[in-house]
């Protein structure tokens, strides 16, 4: 057996140094023949009787000595290609295994067989295993039926007679099954002509015979030898020459909105420095993804797990989205601050991927609680937990974006006039708004034939600092560049935009320019003797999925800093919005009924005042409705109260 792998070894080796020109890695469906030279390993373990031509007892023949033979196969071979590694072989041929045995005590008693078999062997075979080179390995059965199947022995009795045989059928011959392991090197002689010296082992899993005398009969054998074959591809076909690759991006359109979403034109951006106040509100929710108990750093930040009272809500950017994303860090500052508040935390889940039977929703409230524990120091029995299914007022759950939403703790204070969930309220003398304070681009894109977009980034700056970055999937539609007061600075240097757009192979393409930006100060305006106003601006954003209904903490907010900011002078819009779930239709509505209720609310409790009420929808999107807390705060109404200043 040693002898035998060192000759496998041997003969791999030389075909690989013997190689220097490569081969085609994708081979087509080929068949030729095949043939070799067979090395025959018998192993017998087994005695028979010997008998006269009287059919007296002679002696026995015994055998336990391994004997080798030389013997020969060839045939026809298909091979099948299954994938560019992966190729079926089927292989029909006849496979000689003739050998004589020598008997255990007196050599010159033989045994000599005659065995040959139809063979029909299923062979895998495993190609491009290196990178243009034509080595393949193989596996699979070597399958054979018996066509000769005799044998004729040579004995030499005690008494020196020496009998001989007639050919005689060995009995019960069996079928072969034996595992076939190897490996070959395929030469690509063109033309589709295809050359390959192969060796492989074939180990039985079948013995000779059946009989009982003949039972323990193997022949292990190796064999080496080489194949033909031809292949049978389609044309090949032309080369393609490949165009330069490009995505050319530009702009349909670039215009202004207005609050109600109406087009104003966006030649310039003027900012104007107004005394300004802004009310943002705290959304009693804290998000989750799909399955997971702790909230995504990208939608809730976690501040308290750094440093001891590195959070504070004073240092809070004037932002809806940041300050939302803080709302477990809020609540924590303000349970210390308030130590008679206590609240009760509910854990949901979405009931379409998340099953009820699990315990995610508890895990979910439990987290929230123990961080306000662990960071903030607040006694465990100023907070309850409580675990459901689907919230008592779900989102959508026909809707991806509803779904999403449903996943996530509720913060409900447990004492009717607490002031955990209070809004944060920004004032100024010198706040900087922008008009129009949505700029809305309309890209425009075309691209090579062949490339596929992958997606797109848009960055905003001015003077080389990042006001906003926008990106998405595939291919870019409408953007809407919502500003913020104090976004733009304090001067008449141009706001650069610059889009771009990159395919799946990393193909891009890039649009930029810029906006030009008017700046008037509160000074300037005194020199020019333009009117002055004051803008107080009130979000309320506890309307409920699909709700007009103005909640009790809304209209405590409507009370405690809406209508005080109104005077007898001020001019009061009512702007309704909704979040992109729905229909674009249905979704302007609701906002106008959300903008009415407001609107009754205010007018039950003022007497003449000028009243403007508009129901936007989602033609304007206030907060990025990718995110979960972005369509949360887009199920707004806004009032803005804008007072004239003599």
């Amino acid at each position: 057996m040693k002898k035998t792998i060192l000759m496998l070894i041997i003969f791999i080796t030389a075909i690989n140094f013997a190689i220097s020109q490569s081969k085609n890695n994708e081979i087509p469906f080929n068949m030729g023949i095949y043939g070799g030279l067979n090395f025959n390993f018998h192993t017998p373990s087994f005695t028979y009787e010997v008998y006269d031509n009287n059919k007296s007892l002679v002696g026995n023949m015994v055998h336990s000595k391994n004997a080798n033979s030389v013997g020969g196969n060839f045939g026809f071979i298909a091979s099948i290609p299954l994938s560019n590694m992966f190729y079926l072989s089927g292989r029909l041929g006849y496979n000689m295994m003739n050998g004589t045995l020598d008997d255990n005590i007196i050599a010159t008693n033989q045994t000599k067989a005659s065995l040959s078999y139809l063979e029909i062997s299923p062979i895998l075979q495993i190609h491009n295993l290196i990178e243009n080179q034509g080595l393949y390995l193989l596996a699979g059965l070597e399958l054979g039926v018996p066509l000769t199947k005799s044998y004729e022995f040579n004995y030499t009795a005690s008494n020196n007679v020496t009998y001989l045989g007639d050919k005689t059928d060995i009995p019960d011959a069996a079928t072969r099954v034996a595992l076939a392991v190897g490996a070959g090197w395929m030469f690509d002689l063109g033309s589709n002509v295809f050359l390959s010296p192969e060796v492989s082992f074939r180990i039985p899993f079948s013995k000779v015979s059946n009989s009982s005398i003949f039972d323990k009969w193997e022949i292990p054998q190796l064999r080496a030898g080489i194949n033909l074959t031809f292949g049978f591809s389609k044309d090949e076909p032309k080369p393609i020459i490949e165009k330069d690759k490009y995505i050319n991006v530009g702009m349909k359109e670039i215009t202004g909105l207005d609050l109600q979403g109406k087009k104003i034109p966006a030649n310039k951006i003027r900012v104007e420095e107004t005394q300004y106040t802004e009310l943002f509100p705290i959304v009693p929710y804290v998000f989750f993804d799909e399955n997971k108990a702790e909230p995504n750093p990208r939608t809730q930040k976690l501040n308290a797990s750094r440093e001891a009272g590195s959070f504070s809500i004073e240092g809070l950017e004037p932002d809806a989205i940041k300050i939302n994303s803080n709302t477990l860090d809020i609540i924590g500052v303000r349970m210390q601050q308030d130590k008679n508040a206590s609240i009760k935390l509910i854990g949901t889940i979405d009931n379409k991927n998340e099953k009820p039977t699990s315990d995610l929703a508890k895990r979910r409230a439990e987290f929230a609680k123990n961080y306000l524990v662990v960071n903030y120091g607040i006694e465990g029995n100023r907070i309850t937990t409580e675990a459901t299914g689907l919230p008592s007022k779900p989102s959508s759950t026909k809707d991806k974006d509803g779904i999403e939403e449903n996943r996530r703790v509720e913060i409900v204070p447990q004492n009717i006039n607490s002031t955990l969930l209070k809004p944060i309220v920004i004032e100024s003398d010198r706040q900087r708004l922008a008009n129009p304070p949505i700029i809305q681009f309309t890209p425009s894109v075309e691209l090579s034939e062949g490339l596929e977009i992958e997606g797109w980034e848009l960055e905003i700056k001015q003077s080389g600092r990042t006001l906003k970055t926008y990106s998405g999937f595939g291919s870019p539609e409408s953007i809407q560049w919502n500003i913020s007061p104090n976004e733009l600075a304090s001067n008449e240097i141009p706001a650069d935009y610059n889009l771009t757009v990159f395919a799946k192979d990393g193909t891009k393409g890039n649009y930029s320019s810029s906006i030009p930006v008017e700046f008037l100060s509160i000074s300037k305006k005194k020199e020019t003797q333009s009117a002055d106003k004051s803008v107080a601006k009130f979000s309320l954003v506890l309307f409920d999925f699909d709700s007009p209904e103005v909640s009790e903490l809304d209209k405590r907010i409507i009370d405690q800093y809406v209508i005080p900011a109104i005077k007898f002078n001020s001019t009061v819009q009512i702007y309704g919005y909704a979040d992109r779930i729905g229909s674009e239709d249905y979704n302007k509505k609701l906002s106008m009924q959300r903008a009415e209720s407001v609107r009754k609310i205010l007018q039950s409790k003022l007497k003449d005042v000028k009243f403007e009420v508009y129901g936007v929808g989602e033609a304007v999107q206030p907060f990025d409705n990718n995110l979960t807390i972005g369509r949360q705060l887009s199920r707004t109404v806004q009032i803005y109260v804008i007072t004239p200043i003599k």
